[in-house]
């Protein structure tokens, strides 16, 4: 298990508010413009998405921003390699994104996801509401290790928006 220093990670939640629902919520030391930037582009996203420990990287970071743009990101990992893929409904930066996001493996499972990017006192507060169209689908998904996974990542994004931050 990787142990991090990233600020702001004891602001990670998940919850579940309904049973088709999880709700993911992080605040990151950084403007809310940076956070949107890095969470929308190639470049940056492959250095904190699904970067879990060595040994993970994301080979493939496809981002076609604008209304019905498509997404695809593969990540690598000791075991393989798993894909995602989507299309962007809604983009209205750098407050909101709204996109659907479909795990290669299970390609008929389509989940809807809803990020909100608030201001709070020079700190970003990422507010994420992933929908799945039953319940079985978003146990399967708590259970398959999705909050480690996350916080490891926003982790990494937090550590990336502090290095620009510098530079």
């Amino acid at each position: 298990m990787v142990v991090s220093s990233a600020a702001n990670r004891g602001s990670f939640k998940v919850t579940t508010p309904s049973e088709q629902e999880i709700l993911i919520t992080r605040l990151f030391d950084a403007p809310r413009q940076l956070v949107f930037e890095v969470m929308t582009k190639p470049e940056h996203v492959k250095r904190w998405w699904g970067c879990l420990s060595e040994g993970y990287s994301v080979p493939v970071c496809e981002i076609d921003l604008r209304p019905g743009g498509a997404w695809r990101f593969v990540n690598r990992h000791p075991q393989g390699e798993a894909a995602f893929r989507g299309e962007y409904r809604e983009i209205t930066p750098p407050s909101r994104l709204v996109y659907t996001e479909i795990f290669e493996q299970f390609p008929d499972t389509v989940s809807l996801v809803t990020a909100v990017l608030t201001e709070e006192g020079g700190k970003t507060r990422l507010t994420m509401t992933v929908r799945y169209p039953s319940l079985e689908v978003r146990d399967a998904v708590l259970a398959s290790g999705m909050e480690f996974g996350a916080g490891a990542s926003y982790d990494r994004l937090e550590e990336l928006v502090a290095a620009l931050q510098r530079s």
